[in-house]
């Protein structure tokens, strides 16, 4: 009896077999021509001489060829994408004749392979590449970045300065457009908005776009040449200078009828007085006040309907509370005459608190107060344009500076030539005007006219005081214009309409253009200043 396991032991044996038979066939077959082979090379190569040496040399050719390709030097390069190449072509050619181990090409360069001479190896690549902050991708461990330039996006709207102080038009409201762009680009009319609480210029703003070289390298015996080049030549060519300054200003400040008292007696004074408006006042590059009266102990008062004069030592306390440009030249400026006009001045310069349209002559009337911050020069004037008082106090020709007398700057064609040459200088330029008629909501056609011509000679912004009230904040072109800030400091007006309401007018600066408008709401009450809206406090 056969068992299963049997029959398929058999069957296997005879597959073997046969496979065996077969290749036992073909290479006797094999052996057969190869043995033809060499019996016809005899016969017709080797018998004759002439053929022989004609054989031998053809292949000792063959393997002299192979030993060449084989053992050919290699010739390096470095792939480079053509826009960035086309970018730093001259720093690119000037290395070419330099000891270097590669060379670079365009990434759109074909390389020959020749059939003799130097084989063409890539040994890196260095591509460009554009990163938005917001949408960070992952970095290869093998690539190095290098920072060639960086641009801010600022998202902006269209600025409605009657809307309300800063609480934004909602971002879901159909009828708003939101544009990006760098500052220089913006639209003309609109504000741009912080990206998550965090102004353009600071170091975790979401919308800074970077673009980069980005090298890597094939073969690590030539990554420390490569980098060495990388970090020579891709030196930002125009990184950001993208900051934002803030620039902020705020009405009449009087500070007599007890509160400088406060301000100088308490330990809590300077919070009592001010309030949360410290919040806004504090954090700025500048912060402008028009200070109504005159620093001097003379008892030499000017007739007139008000006269304000204050303590010295409370203009520390103004400087603490954020002020570093006070504004005299205003109808108040000559209270107590030439006199306290000096002994204010005089005051100014030892507390080291600047001002400018007003000087001991009219040469120093007219100087410029300049602050220079980052790439950014400030330049600040201010100029008078009141009317004639009801008692009879005129300005211009009272308390107006002249070769022989100290005073303020008064408006005039020399003034917007000035205005002109700051800003052909590449100054931004601020110009505080003391004008217009008080307690009037709109600005006059006088009004306009001036500070409008002031724009158009180059001025960034003007900022208006003397109403006691608030008046308009129009755009002009890309200058700003606010007619009037109202009364930010200034007690005892209460039964007055609208003179207890004032603005802080707050300026981001990027690149030499506002590009945030931020308008804070003031409301004072007895001796204190305070935001209308808790919510306006800056964090």
């Amino acid at each position: 009896m056969m068992y299963p396991h049997e029959k398929s032991d058999g069957k296997l044996s005879a597959v073997k077999l046969k496979i065996n038979n077969f290749f036992a066939a073909k290479n006797t077959v094999f052996k057969s021509q190869i043995g033809n082979f060499f019996a016809a090379l005899k016969k017709n190569i080797f018998n004759d001489k002439k053929k022989r040496v004609i054989f031998f040399t053809l292949v000792s050719l063959f393997f002299i060829t192979l030993v060449l390709r084989a053992f050919r030097p290699a010739k390096l390069f470095v792939r480079v994408s053509d826009a960035l190449y086309e970018s730093y072509k001259a720093e690119f050619e000037a290395v070419q004749s330099e000891k270097l181990s590669f060379r670079f090409i365009k990434e759109s360069e074909n390389m020959r392979l020749p059939f003799f001479g130097a084989v063409p190896v890539t040994i890196g690549r260095i591509s460009a590449k554009t990163e938005v902050q917001l949408a960070k991708e992952a970095r290869n461990e093998n690539e190095v970045y290098y920072l060639l330039s960086e641009t801010e996006l600022l998202p902006s709207v269209k600025a409605d300065f009657t809307s309300g102080g800063t609480e934004a038009s909602s971002l879901l409201s159909p009828d708003v457009s939101v544009s990006f762009s760098d500052a220089a680009s913006m639209p003309e009319g609109n504000r741009a908005l912080p990206a998550d609480g965090v102004y353009a210029g600071s170091e975790d703003y979401p919308l800074s776009v970077k673009r980069y070289a980005v090298c890597v390298s094939y073969d690590k015996r030539y990554a420390d040449e490569l980098e060495k080049f990388c970090k020579a030549v891709f030196a930002p060519k125009s990184a950001s200078s993208c900051k934002t300054l803030f620039v902020a200003s705020v009405g009449d400040i009087m500070v007599a009828r007890g509160v400088q008292e406060i301000l100088i007696g308490r330990t809590d004074g300077l919070e009592t007085v001010f309030g949360d408006t410290l919040s806004v006042l504090q954090k700025n590059d500048i912060t402008i006040g028009n200070l109504e009266g005159v620093v001097t102990s003379s008892k030499n008062n000017a007739v007139k309907t008000y006269t304000f004069r204050f303590d010295e030592r409370v203009l520390p306390h103004l400087k603490e509370a954020g002020f570093d440009y006070l504004m005299q030249a205003n109808n108040h400026a000559y209270d107590f005459g030439e006199e306290g006009f000096k002994d204010t001045l005089a005051a100014f310069e030892k507390y080291g608190i600047p001002t400018s349209g007003a000087g001991y002559n009219a040469d120093d009337a007219k100087k410029f107060y300049r602050k220079t911050v980052g790439d950014t020069t400030f330049a600040i004037i201010s100029c008078g344009a009141f009317p004639v008082e009801r008692s009879g106090f005129n300005g211009k020709t009272t308390a107006t500076a002249t070769d022989t007398r100290a005073g303020i700057l008064w408006q005039s064609d020399e003034l917007l030539e000035s205005v002109k040459k700051e800003k052909d200088a590449g100054a931004f330029v601020i110009v505080n005007v003391h004008g217009g008629e008080e307690y009037r909501f709109t600005p006059t056609q006088s009004q306009r006219r001036l500070y409008e011509a002031l724009c158009s000679a180059g001025a960034d912004v003007v900022f208006g005081s003397h109403p006691h009230v608030l008046q308009s904040v129009e755009w002009y072109g890309k200058s700003l214009i606010v007619y009037s800030l109202g009364n930010f400091l200034f007690n005892g007006m209460e039964g007055m309409p609208g003179a207890t309401d004032s603005e802080i007018v707050r300026l981001g600066i990027v690149d030499k253009r506002i590009a945030y408008c931020e308008i804070y709401k003031a409301e004072l009450k007895g001796k204190t200043v305070s935001l209308k809206r808790r919510t306006d406090a800056v964090k």
